[in-house]
């Protein structure tokens, strides 16, 4: 007996789907569909307006949250000079988050149907319709509830006084990569760096997904040996 294998209807919602894939998601979800239109994720209206979010929702919410705590941070006694080095430290070391959770987490390869499922929400999506211009910034609830630990993180080592300014610059630093990122695939720049970020991104997209991790830089990259071949120094 032939058992027929399953096949994704991209007319229906593709959530639920994708996980019967089993062992062939990783290849499906690495041939990525160019269109603007996005596809529906669940049958439900609710959770489906979850899943889609405008790119300039994440500045108008997070940017304010950013200048409160810089603001508490000054009024707990730290110089304006103190807070923007903490910032600047904070965005730094987000830029390694970046780079870790991009190459660590969001490109785990998967194959049961609940991790293939979970995979797809988290960043297949992204891979499969790299240019649905609603599901490329993080929703902003996610976010909120990632808040949480990243700040006990931050307070678990540094102390009481810094812990504000430094998280406040890591999430100066998420904002920074998430409107990037929309920018690198719908902007159309013109000029470097943004030229070559863009050109850099895009091909993690449709040439070697397995390298180019960086969004906002490429620093991490050449640092642990993911540079793409031809972004490599001395190589064409």
């Amino acid at each position: 007996m032939v058992v027929q294998e399953f096949t994704v209807d991209l007319n229906k919602p593709l959530v639920f789907q994708v996980g019967h894939l089993e062992e062939r998601y990783q290849e499906w979800v690495h041939q990525p569909i160019v269109s603007k239109e996005g596809p529906r994720f669940f049958g439900n209206d609710v959770l489906e307006f979850l899943t889609r979010t405008k790119w300039w929702a994440v500045p108008t919410i997070w940017l304010p949250v950013v200048c409160f705590i810089f603001v508490k941070s000054i009024l707990m006694g730290n110089t304006v000079q103190d807070v923007v080095l903490m910032a600047l430290l904070g965005m730094f070391i987000w830029t390694l988050i970046e780079y870790s959770l991009h190459r660590f987490l969001f490109h785990i390869e998967t194959k049961t149907y609940w991790w293939n499922t979970a995979h797809y929400l988290l960043h297949g999506c992204h891979h499969k319709h790299p240019m649905d211009s609603l599901r490329l910034v993080f929703p902003p609830t996610a976010t909120a509830i990632l808040c949480f630990p990243f700040w006990n993180l931050v307070a678990f080592f540094a102390t009481p006084s810094t812990t504000p300014a430094l998280f406040g610059g890591g999430l100066l630093g998420y904002v920074m990569y998430d409107c990037t990122h929309y920018y690198l695939h719908h902007g159309q720049p013109s000029t470097d760096p943004a030229k070559h970020l863009k050109r850099y991104h895009l091909s993690h997209h449709f040439r070697i997904q397995d390298m180019g991790f960086g969004i906002t830089s490429s620093l991490w990259d050449a640092v642990f040996g993911t540079l793409p071949p031809s972004m490599t120094p001395g190589k064409n």
